[in-house]
C-alpha cells in the first residue's frame, strides 16, 4: 500500500540506493577501525550487552541514561545475535541511517521526479556531519532517524487516502509509539506529525479525528515511562552538561553554517552546475516540459511537514533558554528530513528537470547532441561525488582519542593506584586497560555539588553512582566513596582534569553564555588535599593534553 507501483518508474534507479547503502556501512566499518568506545558509546555498551534482559532493565530504571527504552531494547537482541563489539553496535546505528535513507528517497520518490529526489536526498544523508558520525556512533541516532523516516512515508501515504483501515491507525500509533520511547525529543517530532496532519486539514476544511485520537493513544505510552524518567532526570539536577545555547547556536544550526545538515560546499557545486544546465537547454522546446505532477495535495502536506520539522530546532532553542537547556545538534537529527524534502521540492520545480530527456533523432543539432549527452554526465558525475563523501569522511576522520591508558605510566609509579576525575576516562580505562584494577573514581558529593566544580561533575556522581549499585562484578569494586578510598591507600596517582583551576561563574545572558571550561571542574583534590598539611600534592605532568597527573601521598 505504502510503496505502489508509483513509488518510482524503473527499478535501475534503486542502483542508486544500493550504493549509498554500501557507502554508508563501509564509512562505518572504516571509522570505527578508528576509534574506542567513548564515554557516551560505554553508557550504552553497559545495557546492550547485559547477560540479563531483566537486569538490564532495572539498570534503566536508575540514573544512568536519560533515554527511552525502545534502543536500549533492540539494542540488546542485536547484541545477542552478532555480539556487543565496538563495530557490531555501530552497525546496528548505520542500519537505522541506511533505513532512514532509503525510506526518504522512497516517501520523496512518491511525489517528485528522479534526479530532484535523488539529489535531494543524498546531498543531506550523504554530506550532513550530524548523518555520518552518528552512523558509526553506538547510541540511539540511527533508529531515531529511521523511525522519523518511516513516519514521514506514513505521513505522505496517508494523506494520499479518502479512507483509513484499522491497519492504518494501529501502523500510525506503533510508528509514533516507537518515536517517543527512542528519544527524548520523540514527542516534539511526533507532535509535529500531528500539528502536520491537522494544518493540512484545516486547509482543506476536513478534519480526521480518529487520525488525532491515534496520536493521543500514542503517547499515552508515555505513561509506562514516567517512573523511570523521573528517577533518570534527577541525575540532571540542578545542573547538567548542556550549556545554555546562544543566539549563533540557533542561526548556525538553522541556516545550515557548521555543517551539521550537510555541507555547503556542496550546495555550490551543485547551483553552479544547475545554472550551467539552463544555459545550455534555454533553448528547449516548452512541449518538452513534462505535465505537472498528479500530487500537488501530497506535496504541500510534504511541504508543510518539511517546514514545521525545520522550525522544531526554534523551539528547542526557546525551551533552552527559558526553562532547560536541552540544545544540541544530534538530538534534533529527525529535522534533517525537512531539508530534503524542501531541496527535492525547489529542484523540482527547475525546468531543467522537466525537460523530456528525448531519444537522439538524426536531424539533431550538435547543440542537442551536446545537451542530450551532457546533462546525465553532469548529473552522475555530481551523484557520484556525493555517494563518495561518507567514504572521504572516514577516511579524513581522526579520533583524537589514543588508546585509553596508554600514556598512564610515563612518569613511572607503575604501582600505584590511579584516580580518574572524570567519568568519561574512567570508563574508558575500565573497558580497555589490561590493568583496569588500577583505575578508581571517588564519590565525593560534597565536592561534586560546589559551583565550582562545573556543569556535569554532579551528574557524573550520580551516574558513576548508579554504576555501582548496578555493575557491581564489572565496577563496584573500583568506585568508592572518599573515605573508603583513603582508608585503603597512603600513596596514589590522580588524573585530575582542570587541576587547581577556577571554573568561570556560570552566566545566562546572549553575549556571555557558559564557557565550556566550566563543563568539569572536579574539585576533590583541591578540596581534600590542597591546604591539607596530612597530604603532599605533587604535579608530575600532562596526559594526553586532557590530564594533569599528580602524586599524592600521606605524610603520616
Amino acid at each position: 500500500m505504502y510503496l505502489d507501483k508509483g513509488v518510482f518508474k524503473d527499478r535501475k534507479e534503486l542502483i542508486f540506493l544500493g550504493i549509498a547503502m554500501a557507502m554508508f556501512i563501509i564509512s562505518c566499518i572504516l571509522i570505527s577501525d578508528k576509534k574506542y568506545f567513548w564515554n557516551d558509546e560505554l553508557y550504552s555498551w553497559y545495557f546492550l550487552a547485559d547477560s540479563s534482559l531483566g537486569h538490564m532493565l532495572r539498570a534503566f530504571h536508575d540514573r544512568i541514561n536519560n533515554t527511552p527504552v525502545l534502543y536500549f531494547l533492540l539494542g540488546w537482541l542485536w547484541a545477542k545475535i552478532f555480539g556487543a563489539s565496538e563495530l557490531s553496535l555501530r552497525l546496528f546505528s548505520s542500519f537505522g541511517v541506511c533505513i532512514a535513507c532509503l525510506v526518504t528517497w522512497l516517501t520523496l520518490r512518491r511525489n517528485y521526479r528522479f534526479w530532484p529526489t535523488t539529489i535531494g536526498t543524498f546531498i543531506v544523508f550523504c554530506t550532513s556531519d550530524m548523518v555520518l558520525s552518528q552512523n558509526a556512533e553506538a547510541r540511539m541516532y540511527g533508529l531515531f532517524i529511521a523511525i522519523a523516516a518511516l513516519a514521514t512515508l506514513q505521513f505522505d501515504a496517508i494523506n494520499r487516502q479518502l479512507r483509513l483501515s484499522a491497519k492504518d491507525y494501529s501502523l500510525l500509533i506503533g510508528l509514533h509509539i516507537a518515536l517517543v520511547h527512542t528519544h527524548l525529543f520523540g514527542g516534539f517530532y511526533s507532535g509535529v506529525f500531528c500539528l502536520s496532519f491537522l494544518i493540512r486539514d484545516l486547509l482543506s476544511k476536513k478534519f480526521r479525528y480518529r487520525l488525532y485520537g491515534a496520536f493521543l493513544l500514542a503517547w499515552a505510552s508515555i505513561v509506562f515511562y514516567i517512573p523511570s524518567f523521573l528517577i533518570q532526570s534527577e541525575a540532571g539536577h540542578p545542573r547538567a552538561w548542556v550549556p545554555i545555547p546562544i543566539l549563533q547556536d540557533l542561526k548556525n544550526f538553522i541556516l545550515l553554517a557548521n555543517g551539521s545538515i550537510l555541507d555547503l560546499k556542496y550546495i555550490a557545486i551543485l547551483f553552479f552546475m544547475l545554472v550551467f544546465l539552463s544555459i545550455l537547454m534555454f533553448q528547449e522546446s516548452i512541449a518538452s516540459i513534462e505535465k505537472p505532477s498528479s500530487h500537488k495535495s501530497s506535496e504541500w502536506s510534504l511541504l508543510i511537514l518539511s517546514l514545521l520539522l525545520i522550525l522544531v530546532p526554534i523551539f528547542i532553542w526557546i525551551l533552552s533558554r527559558t526553562v532547560k537547556p536541552i540544545f544540541w545538534d544530534r538530538y534534533m537529527l529527525p529535522s534533517i528530513l525537512g531539508y530534503s524534502i524542501l531541496i527535492t521540492h525547489f529542484l523540482d520545480q527547475l525546468p531543467i528537470f522537466q525537460v523530456k530527456q528525448r531519444a537522439q533523432r538524426p536531424q539533431a543539432t550538435l547543440l542537442q547532441h551536446i545537451r542530450t549527452i551532457l546533462f546525465p554526465i553532469l548529473l552522475l558525475s555530481f551523484m557520484a561525488v556525493l555517494l563518495l563523501n561518507p567514504i572521504l569522511y572516514a577516511k579524513q576522520y581522526v579520533s583524537g582519542r589514543p588508546f585509553p591508558g596508554e600514556e598512564d605510566n610515563i612518569y613511572g609509579y607503575e604501582d600505584l593506584p590511579i584516580v580518574v576525575q572524570t567519568s568519561g576516562g574512567f570508563l574508558e580505562r575500565m573497558h580497555y586497560s589490561p590493568n583496569r584494577e588500577r583505575y578508581y573514581y571517588i564519590l565525593d558529593r560534597e565536592t561534586a555539588e560546589l559551583d565550582e566544580s562545573g556543569q556535569f561533575v554532579l551528574q557524573e556522581y550520580k551516574h558513576l553512582d548508579a554504576y555501582k549499585r548496578n555493575y557491581p562484578e564489572l565496577l563496584g569494586d573500583n568506585i568508592l566513596t572518599s573515605d573508603d578510598f583513603l582508608q585503603k591507600f597512603d600513596q596514589f596517582l590522580v588524573l585530575d582534569h582542570n587541576f587547581d583551576k577556577t571554573c568561570p561563574t556560570m552566566a545566562v545572558g546572549l553575549s556571555n553564555a557558559i564557557n565550556w571550561k566550566n563543563l568539569q571542574c572536579p574539585q576533590w583534590v583541591e578540596v581534600r588535599f590542597l591546604g591539607n598539611p596530612d597530604y603532599q600534592v605533587r604535579e608530575l605532568g600532562d596526559v594526553h593534553g586532557w590530564f594533569t597527573l599528580l602524586h599524592v601521598s600521606n605524610r603520616s
